[in-house]
């Protein structure tokens, strides 16, 4: 089985993982493309990172660069709908729909309020379509802590909440779906159930619809001790995980990169991938569709990034 890792804060941004030979295959250095979230559709490969919604892909690169007032810090991408995608505008805690390049619809747990926002005011970062509107994961509710304590208490355990977001008129209409998480991210639906990482705790939730836009806690998998837990893929017999090195914590935080299979029985794998970095999004690998975004990468320039970084891999899939 071949799998695409999409990294943030790693040297290298995108990684092919063949994971019965536990092996690299393929990468991209992260000094020729940023990533953080990942979308594939039949001809391209979306990818949300900083100010910018990218494709690679097609006959040409696309880049939409995503509307302020604060620095956009993206985040996922993901399909909503038949033909819009959906991008976590983290910086501006708010989710932006494009159809056909063009943003068209915007959801703000935080609408209504008076004060502007703080940036980064929640850390929303992940989304789901989901009955009549979306879900969002975010790692806190609590916008104007950073006034009173000088930045955001988000490592507390169980402040990471779920919303569910509706459009009402002009207005988002918002409710808290599920809380209770620790670092909420990678939000996926298997069947009729909801699933999402608790990621400073290295665990995977399972939500069961509990009815009025609720979501009951029916399962936990405690997956590991050592890594950051972020990527959710579901596959044959199981789950695809990714495990990132820890940050901003006591002694060695370098736990290396990760992939875990987490089987439908409770057994845990694990496949090493590198000695440092962070997984952020895992997807199926399409040899179709790399090939034509490898090829993409091989002609883009490097960008002015400080560190060390690997020299561009060839196409060799």
């Amino acid at each position: 089985m071949k799998l695409l890792l999409g990294c943030v804060n790693s040297a290298v941004s995108l990684v092919g993982y063949d994971w019965d030979s536990k092996t690299t295959f393929w990468y991209c250095p992260g000094n020729y493309l940023r990533v953080c979230g990942l979308q594939a559709t039949s001809e391209r490969l979306w990818i949300a990172s900083d100010n910018t919604l990218t494709s690679l892909g097609g006959k040409e690169r696309q880049v939409i660069c995503l509307p302020g007032p604060h620095e956009n810090l993206a985040h996922s991408v993901k399909k909503l709908g038949q033909d819009a995608l959906g991008v976590a505008d983290t910086g501006n805690s708010r989710v932006l729909l494009y159809a056909d390049g063009r943003c068209v619809l915007e959801y703000r747990p935080l609408d209504g309020w008076e004060c502007p926002l703080p940036p980064d005011a929640i850390h929303l970062n992940d989304i789901l379509s989901w009955d009549d509107g979306i879900l969002a994961s975010a790692f806190s509710y609590q916008p104007f802590t950073f006034l009173k304590q000088g930045r955001p208490q988000w490592k507390q355990d169980g402040l990471g909440v779920i919303f569910y977001l509706r459009r009402h008129g002009k207005r988002t209409v918002s409710s808290i779906a599920a809380s209770g998480l620790n670092c909420a991210h990678s939000l996926t639906q298997h069947g009729q159930d909801v699933y999402c990482c608790s990621s400073a705790e290295g665990s995977l939730y399972r939500f069961t619809p509990a009815g009025e836009g609720r979501l009951a806690q029916s399962q936990v998998w405690h997956v590991t001790d050592d890594h950051f837990l972020r990527g959710c893929l579901r596959v044959p017999g199981g789950w695809m995980l990714g495990g990132s090195s820890r940050r901003h914590v006591q002694g060695d935080a370098r736990s290396g990169m990760l992939v875990y299979f987490l089987a439908d029985s409770g057994a845990v794998e694990q496949g090493f991938v590198a000695p440092v970095g962070e997984i952020y999004d895992i997807l199926p690998w399409d040899d179709d569709l790399m090939r034509n975004v490898a090829q993409q990468i091989l002609a883009m320039p490097q960008l002015p990034l400080e560190g060390d970084f690997p020299p561009l891999c060839a196409v060799t899939f």
